[in-house]
Parts: C-alpha cells; structure tokens; sequence
C-alpha cells in the first residue's frame, strides 16, 4: 500500500483506534472497575497497542519502522508497556529486488556501471533495513566495498508517513492535555530531522568522515574509509568492513575477546563522544558494530547522528564530576543545566532523592539511613517523583535511544557488572576537564544561580498555586470554636434584649393590666434565665 492515501489511512487509523479504546477505557469501562483492575486494563491497552503500531510498522515498513523505534526512546511520555512492544521492532526488512537495485545502480552510474566503476558487485545484499540495503562490490583495482542503495521511492512513502504523523500529533495537541504537556510537536520535528538526515547520502559521507576524524588517534575505534567521488545521489560507497558482532558471545569467547575490555571500550568511546566531541553515533545496535581481531571497535552506518550543544557537554560534564566527587549540589545542577528538571521542582528534595538513588545503584554512601528512617525516606521519594519533577527534552531522545542500545550490549557483554558504575568510570578521563570558556562560565552562572534560588523557591510556590498542586494543612477547630463563642453570644444578647424590653412594658403597664404585667415578667424571667444559659455553652 504505497498511495498516500493508503499509507496515510494506516497511520491515522493507528491514532484514532488508540484514542479511541483509551476514552472507552477511561470514561466508560473504567466505571465499573475499582482502581486495581483499572491500573491493570491500562497496562494491557498500553502493551496492546504498541503490538498494534509494531506490527504495522513491519509489514510498511519505512517510516513507521523509525517511528516505532524513536517511541520506544521515550520513556518519560509514553507508558512501559509500550514502549517494552516497540523495543522488539527490529529494523530489517525483506530487500527489494536485484532489478530496482540495478536500476539505481545504472541512473547513477551508467550502463556500464560494471566494468566501468565496479569489477563486480554482489546481487544477494549484506544487510537489508527500511530505509537503504547494503551490497558487497568490488573496485577495478580489487579493493572490496560496501554499496548502500537507498529503496526506490523512500523519500516519497518517507514524506507521506512523516505528514500522517504530523496530523495525528496536531490532533493530540489539540485535543489532549497529553499531547500539550509533552510537546509532541517538538518530538515530531525531531524525528523529521533525523530521517531526513538518514535519505541524504553526501550529509552521512560528510559525518562518518568527521566520526574518523575525532578517533585518528585511538587505534581502536574507527570508521569505515568513505570514497567521495563514487558517492552518488542515492548511493554511498564506503570500504568493506569485517568482524563480529558484539552480541555474539559464544564466537567472541573462542577468538579470545575479552568481553569486559570490550564493554570499557564501548562505553569509553561513547563517553568521548558525549562529552568531548560533542557529537555521536544513535543508533549502536550490534548490527552496526564489528569487533575486530585486536578487540577494536569499527563503527559503520552514520545515518543517525546526534550533536550535543556545547553548554549540553558541560552540564553533563557537571553532573558527571557531581557523582564521581559525591557532591550533590553539583550533580543537581548539572540536571537542571540539562534542563531534565521541571521548572516547579523542590531541589532540596531533589537532591536528597538523587543522592538516595544514587547511593542504591552504585553503593555510595550519598545517604545514610537504615530501619524505618529509610522506609519513610523511600515514601518521600515516591511521593516526590509521582510530582514529575523530571522532563526529557526532545534534543535528548537520541541519546537516552544510545545509552538504551548500550545497556543491553553491555549486559551480554559483562552480566555482573553495573552498568551505572561502568559508564562513571569510562566518563573519569573526559569529566574533569571543560571546553573552553566554560569555567568562567560554569562559576558565573553557579553563583547566580544560588543567588536567585529564594526567588526561584517564590516563583515555584506561586506556580504550584496556580495549578492547584498546594496545599497547605490548616487547623480549623480553634477557629471554629471562636466562631461558636460569638453565635452564643449574639443569642444571648438577643434575649437579654428581649428580657429587658418585656421588663421594661411590665414597668409602664403598672397596676392598670395586673394580668399583662404578669406576663411581661414572666417573659423577662424566662428570656433572662436562656441568656445565662446560652452564655455559660460559649
């Protein structure tokens, strides 16, 4: 079903049939279940429509493959479930045939591509994805190659599903508070930008060159070498690269590899790329990872490639140096810097948390407690991140997508190792220094920041309030007790009013009304005896 409006259709279809069963589920259905049984139905809902988008994405293909795999990154919006169905879509596909391969292969070459260019190229692909395939080749002077083919017609079916996604994420926005409290918008122009990265074949030559050029030094993490002047529109021609894959233990184990140098090598690469070169590869499934006899690494596919902001590094430079030093103030900061902290947050409970957390995962001593101090601190806790004080920015999605590959990797790798403490140790050589200008920086704005925090605590309070989200416990039974004394009091004047005014008609009626003069007593008797009465309650 390649007709915009078919492609479009499964799409809007996927959205709608989701909206729809989760209204049913919330507002109808949800009526007559208590709220374990509800909690239970939305997690089944959640698990079966990422089955749903999984399976649709396989059989399209294309675009929906990369929208499933980019759901699965995001974690902070969408529910475990789903994301845990997206994570098994794997991105290979069933290759086109020899005869579209040839016929790209003869626009962008000629007829006679072979012998002309090639001395020979494979019909049966090396790899096959959703966006390009890949074929073995070889030049005129026997130097082998790996041609990338992009599929015929994936810029058009790409451009078509990215406009469906588009409407189905206006009407979420529109419509729903979700769609509104995590910018899914943003989310969609990101995933926009890197498909389209991943189409333009000069822009992936460009940045598998730069890959190379920030590892010239490190003789064991590389690159495949790129042969710009066979480049075409639509076909990238790059050297032919060997080894195993990093989730093949058992080979691994019998060439003699040591896993866990393996694992230290992965993560120390990947942390030169976030903190030092600011600029790094998104997507390292296995498939595009070969280890080498040496125990090296050569990456290949620079489809997907992220690019931190300077002042990005230096926070995670921050928050790094924060955790190695045990310095929570400094790690928080680091957070907030990287904008993963809700404008609304208590850092002072942040901080406690993050300490506390920190302290289970990696056997620090950030927070001392045992017993039930520690049962009432993981209370707190749950209580505090149930408040969402974090927030992952749409410029992150790629690399928590990175780190995500990586965990898994790593824990095939090396199972008995923490993958926490693993990332911390290969971040020690690269966390300690800045790039330029941004110590003076960091200092400035450190104490800025404190200087503000009484301003920043105002401005969270009056933010709270706004939304609803304060509360504070009043006492109200003093209060209420004064309010009961004046009412006694208000009554007791009232018939002391009416005693005396009985009184008072008693006194001038005389002897003239003996019978009415009697009365008039009474009443002021009687109203006298309620008033003493009413003011002993008060």
């Amino acid at each position: 079903m390649d007709s915009r409006l078919g492609r479009t259709a499964v799409v809007l279809r996927l959205a709608l049939g989701a909206a729809l069963r989760a209204i049913w589920l919330a507002r109808v259905s949800g009526r007559f279940r208590d709220a374990d049984e509800q909690r239970k139905a939305e997690r089944a809902l959640w698990a079966a429509e990422g089955r749903r988008l999984r399976i649709a994405a396989a059989r399209q293909g294309g675009m929906l493959i990369k929208l499933g795999q980019f759901l699965s990154t995001r974690a902070d919006v969408l529910p475990e479930e789903f994301t845990q169905e997206l994570g098994e879509l794997q991105d290979v596909v069933p290759p086109v045939s020899w005869g579209q391969v040839e016929a790209v292969l003869r626009e962008a070459y000629g007829s006679r591509y072979v012998p002309d260019v090639f001395k020979a190229v494979s019909e049966t692909p090396t790899a096959s994805a959703s966006l390009a395939q890949v074929h073995r080749g070889q030049l005129i002077d026997g130097r082998q190659v790996a041609i990338k083919v992009l599929r015929p017609g994936i810029g058009r079916s790409v451009r078509i599903d990215l406009d469906a996604v588009r409407i189905a994420v206006a009407w979420a926005v529109r419509w729903t508070s979700w769609g509104r409290r995590f910018d899914l918008m943003a989310i969609w122009q990101e995933l926009r930008d890197v498909t389209e990265q991943e189409l333009d074949v000069w822009g992936e030559a460009a940045r598998a060159e730069r890959f190379a050029q920030n590892f010239k030094d490190d003789p064991l993490v590389g690159a495949p070498r790129i042969y710009q002047d066979l480049t075409r529109p639509g076909v990238l021609v790059m050297q032919f690269v060997e080894g195993l894959k990093p989730d093949q233990i058992t080979e691994l184990d019998k060439a003699g590899i040591d896993r866990k140098k393996l694992a230290a090598l992965l993560i120390s690469s990947y942390m030169k790329q976030w903190l030092v070169d600011g600029f790094f590869h998104a997507d390292p499934h296995p498939g595009n990872l070969f280890v080498q006899s040496d125990g090296g690494l050569i990456y290949v596919d620079f489809g997907m490639m992220g690019e931190m902001r300077p002042q990005d590094q230096e926070a995670l430079r921050k928050l790094v140096r924060g955790i190695i030093a045990k310095n929570l103030d400094d790690a928080v900061d680091g957070l907030v810097d990287l904008g993963f902290v809700r404008p609304t947050a208590d850092l002072a409970k942040l901080r406690r948390a993050f300490g506390f957390l920190l302290d289970r995962m990696l056997g620090t001593t950030f927070y001392r407690a045992s017993g039930p101090e520690v049962e009432a601190f993981v209370r707190e806790i749950r209580d505090f991140l149930y408040e969402q004080p974090f927030q992952i920015p749409a410029r992150y999605t790629f690399l928590g997508r990175a780190l995500g590959i990586l965990s898994g990797i790593v824990a095939g790798l090396a199972p008995g190792d923490n993958f926490v403490r693993l990332l911390i140790d290969g971040a020690r050589k690269y966390a300690a220094g800045t790039l330029p200008g941004a110590g003076a920086r960091d200092v400035v704005q450190g104490v800025l920041r404190r200087a503000l925090e009484p301003l920043q605590q105002a401005l969270r309070l009056l933010q709270r309030l706004d939304r609803q989200e304060f509360r504070v416990p009043i006492d109200f039974e003093p209060l209420r007790k004064e309010l009961a004394r004046g009412r006694n009091a208000l009554r007791s004047l009232t018939y002391v009013t009416i005693g005396g005014f009985a009184a008072l008609s008693a006194a001038l009626v005389g002897g003239s009304l003996p019978f009415w003069r009697d009365v008039l007593v009474a009443v002021a008797v009687v109203c006298g005896i309620i008033a003493i009465s009413v003011q002993r309650r008060a």
